[in-house]
C-alpha cells in the first residue's frame, strides 16, 4: 500500500489550490470575482486532518461565478446574468492509493437568476458506506461517486416548482474531482469562453494535469480493469453498478 509523507501531502495540495486562485485572479476575474475562499481552503488544507495525522481535507465555501444566461433557457425571461455559487468539501487519507485517497467528497452548484426567483441546483458527491462495509445494498442505482439534480438546495423554493416533477434518481456516475476540476466543470458548462482561454494558459493547464493524473486516470484504470481482472471487484462495481 502506498503512502505519502502527510505534512508534504497537505503542503503541495494548498500550494495547488494557492496556483488555482492566482491562475483564476489573472484570467477569469470577470467570472469568478473573488478567489478568497480558495486561499482559504489553501490555509485549511495545511493544518486538517480529518481522520488523524495521515488524513487531509479542505472546503470551499459560497465560490461565487457571475456567467451570461446560456441559449434556450427556460424560462427566457430570466436576464442576462445568471449566478452560479458552487461549495466544495473533500477529505481522505494522504495516500496515491485511489481507493483511499477519497472518503468524503461533496459539491454542490446553485444557480440563480439575479433577482432569485428562479432557482437551478446539482449536487455530486461520494456514497457514503460504513467502514465495515455492511451496508445494504440500494435498490436503485447507486454509483459511488455521482451527480444528482435537485436535492435541498432546491428548499427556498417552498414547494414552488411549477409542474416540475423533482426525483431523486436518476443518479449520475462521474469520476471523482477535487476543486480544480469542479471549477474547470463549472466553467466548461457555463463559461465557455473564460474555459477556453484558461485552457490556452499553462499555469490552469498544469493544474488540471496534475489533479487528471491523481483522480481521473486512477478512475479510468478501475473502470477498465473490470475487463483484464475477472468481472469480480467489487470496488469496480461500486463505481459502476451497471457492470456485469
Amino acid at each position: 500500500m502506498k503512502r505519502c509523507k502527510p505534512d508534504a501531502f497537505r503542503k503541495q495540495v494548498a500550494s495547488e489550490l494557492r496556483q488555482l486562485g492566482g491562475v483564476l485572479n489573472q484570467n477569469a476575474s470577470e467570472v469568478c470575482f473573488d478567489t478568497g475562499p480558495i486561499l482559504q481552503a489553501a490555509s485549511m488544507c495545511i493544518v486538517s486532518k480529518p481522520y488523524g495525522g495521515e488524513s487531509w481535507g479542505y472546503q470551499i465555501d459560497d465560490l461565487r461565478f457571475r456567467v451570461k444566461t446560456p441559449q434556450k433557457v427556460i424560462p427566457n425571461t430570466v436576464g442576462d446574468y445568471l449566478n452560479v455559487v458552487m461549495n466544495f468539501k473533500i477529505q481522505g487519507k494522504c495516500s496515491n492509493e485511489f481507493s483511499e485517497l477519497i472518503k468524503l467528497l461533496e459539491f454542490s452548484i446553485v444557480v440563480t437568476s439575479n433577482d432569485g426567483v428562479y432557482l437551478s441546483s446539482w449536487h455530486f458527491d461520494k456514497h457514503i458506506v460504513s467502514d465495515d462495509g455492511m451496508d445494504e445494498e440500494p435498490e436503485d442505482a447507486h454509483p459511488l461517486y455521482h451527480f444528482q439534480y435537485g436535492g435541498k438546495n432546491l428548499l427556498p423554493l417552498g414547494g414552488n416548482h411549477g409542474g416540475i416533477l423533482i426525483l431523486p434518481s436518476p443518479r449520475i456516475g462521474h469520476p471523482p474531482m477535487d476543486v480544480v476540476l469542479a471549477i474547470d466543470f463549472v466553467l466548461s458548462n457555463f463559461a465557455g469562453l473564460h474555459w477556453r482561454k484558461l485552457r490556452g494558459k499553462s499555469d490552469y493547464t498544469n493544474r488540471l494535469v496534475e489533479a487528471q493524473d491523481k483522480y481521473l486516470k486512477p478512475y479510468i484504470e478501475s473502470m477498465f480493469s473490470w475487463w483484464d481482472a475477472g468481472r469480480e471487484s467489487p470496488y469496480v462495481k461500486s463505481l459502476w453498478p451497471h457492470l456485469i
